[in-house]
């Protein structure tokens, strides 16, 4: 195995160590994984259309939630390092089957969950088997199919990459209007389940009967406890206070278990992230851009489907038909942004892209209680074209100026940046919207004391509509106070989530620029 071999090995197996998958078989064998693959990519948004349901339901706010979807991709980003060694160890068939069995019975497990950390750890192993699911099927494709084959497959590859994120939140609403929100978590148990008896039919397993391949098992672990003691941190600052002793330590604890992690790293001859990356100036602009890029595609994912259920009282259906419809724009831009790479420097695209994520932003921060469906819509849609237009760009200039040994570590490690601001991304969205709503609220409710002047005017209305329900004089002004206190909750979040979309608008900006200082310079 050529040096080139042995890097990309670090990403994902390559399955010539085991038995060759038979020409008739490829197709089958690739449908297998990319179903698997597709499969955990949809349970990764669709659960963020109950989000709102599973509040109500476990008494929680915005600064616990988030693990919902942090936790998940959290664990996505870390077991993405563990696919190469499940498939050399096991092969690929028991690879798939054993995180099929695993994602099965975390999601049966999510469905009856007593408690909200049942749910959480629930949601965590999902994460894990995506981590190990979908590298599985890149490495198939690129074994299975010749050079002048693997367009065609990695067609089907874009395809499934988009479409999981796209019918997760229609699939979880339908789940959630004609059943029960609960179901959301075993709804993809039917696809996975298909997939396993595909791929125990059409993948190979383990040929080459040998030692076991050795594995860097305390990097794992440091960058695990890193990223698991940041979240930490911050779900535990709204509720201790930032300058808290517990706060604190979970700052410190992830700050010298990343350091550790990082010499390490630098050390090893067997990394998991090749640190001398890092040396060069394109690929750490890059790798900021990325980070951001990740904060805002998760952070939408998650902020719009909150906003229009918690806010505009929206069913699970219909968010889920308004995010589909948002994401379906993507599938144009792919062609396009395929056709400007070989006429347009990759970092315009970048540049234009990431600019056109923050104009998006900034028309969402002007949405309210009574914002048309369609503004929603539109503005949404501008920011998913500056995404697809700014996706396949973003590891072409990370890698432009790497070396031939280093290019090979260079798509891995983007992807796992992009996934990592992805998880930390949606925990510092969810708590500043947990934070703003409450501050927000505090001042709104302290405004409400004159019962002679606006507020008086809005509580008798509400008391005079009231009557008209039949409402007893008695109970009018209880009922006055409880709606009027809604609509200041429903404002606060409207605020909240406008503070929200302005930060990623201003996040966007700086990281377009950041991109275009690349055109002129080049690394060293």
């Amino acid at each position: 195995m050529s040096v080139s071999d042995r890097g990309l090995s670090r990403y994902f197996q390559p399955l010539e160590d085991h038995k060759p998958i038979h020409r008739y078989h490829k197709w089958p064998a690739t449908i297998a994984v990319m179903l698997a693959m597709m499969t955990t990519i949809m349970a990764s948004t669709m659960v963020n259309v109950a989000i709102a349901d599973i509040m109500g339901a476990f008494g929680v706010g915005q600064d616990r939630v988030h693990w919902m979807s942090s936790g998940f991709l959290s664990a996505t980003t870390v077991f993405m390092l563990l696919n190469a060694w499940f498939v050399y160890n096991l092969g690929p068939r028991n690879t798939l089957l054993l995180a099929s069995l695993v994602f099965i019975v975390a999601s049966i497990g999510g469905q009856i969950a007593p408690s909200f950390e049942g749910v959480v750890v629930s949601r965590i192993a999902q994460g894990a088997c995506a981590g190990i699911v979908q590298p599985l099927a890149l490495s198939v494709i690129f074994t299975v199919f010749p050079p002048n084959e693997r367009g065609r497959a990695m067609g089907l590859f874009g395809v499934g990459v988009m479409m999981g994120p796209a019918l997760g939140p229609l699939y979880g609403g339908l789940i959630i209007d004609l059943i029960d929100w609960r179901y959301v978590f075993g709804g993809p148990i039917p696809f996975i389940l298909i997939s396993a008896v595909l791929g125990s039919r059409y993948l190979p397993g383990k040929e080459v009967i040998g030692a076991k391949s050795p594995f860097n098992w305390l990097s794992l672990g440091l960058v695990s406890v890193a990223i698991t003691s940041f979240l930490g941190a911050i779900s535990s600052g709204p509720q201790h206070g930032w300058d808290s002793v517990t706060v604190m330590c979970w700052f410190i604890l992830s700050i010298v278990s990343m350091l550790g992690f990082i010499e390490l790293e630098s050390r090893t001859s067997m990394p998991l992230l090749n640190v001398k990356l890092f040396r060069y100036r394109s690929f750490v602009v890059v790798a900021i851009v990325g980070f951001v890029f990740g904060t805002g595609m998760f952070g939408t994912f998650y902020l719009l489907p909150v906003f229009v259920r918690t806010v505009q009282g929206f069913t699970g259906t219909k968010a889920g038909i308004m995010l589909l419809m948002i994401d379906l724009i993507a599938f144009a831009v792919f062609p396009i942004a395929g056709w400007l790479s070989g006429r347009v420097s990759p970092v315009y695209t970048v540049g234009g892209g990431m600019l056109l994520f923050a104009i998006s932003s900034l028309g969402l921060a002007k949405a309210d209680v009574h914002t048309a469906f369609w503004f929603l819509v539109i503005w949404a849609m501008v920011g998913r074209i500056g995404l697809g237009l700014a996706i396949p760009a973003i590891t072409a200039t990370g890698m432009r100026d790497l070396s031939k040994e280093l290019t090979v570590y260079g798509a891995g490690t983007m992807t796992f940046i992009r996934m990592l601001g992805g998880a930390m991304g949606v925990s510092c969205l969810a708590v500043l919207l947990d934070l703003r709503a409450n501050k927000y609220l505090l001042s709104f409710q302290t405004t409400q004391v004159k019962i002679d002047g606006e507020t008086g005017v809005v509580l008798r209305e509400i008391g005079n509509r009231t009557a008209i329900d039949g409402v007893e004089s008695v109970s009018q002004l209880p009922v006055a106070y409880a709606h009027l206190n809604e609509m200041l909750v429903a404002q606060a979040y409207v605020e909240a989530f406008q503070d929200g979309y302005l930060i990623l608008s201003v996040l966007f900006v700086l990281a377009s620029i950041c991109a275009l200082t690349l055109h002129t310079r080049r690394a060293v």
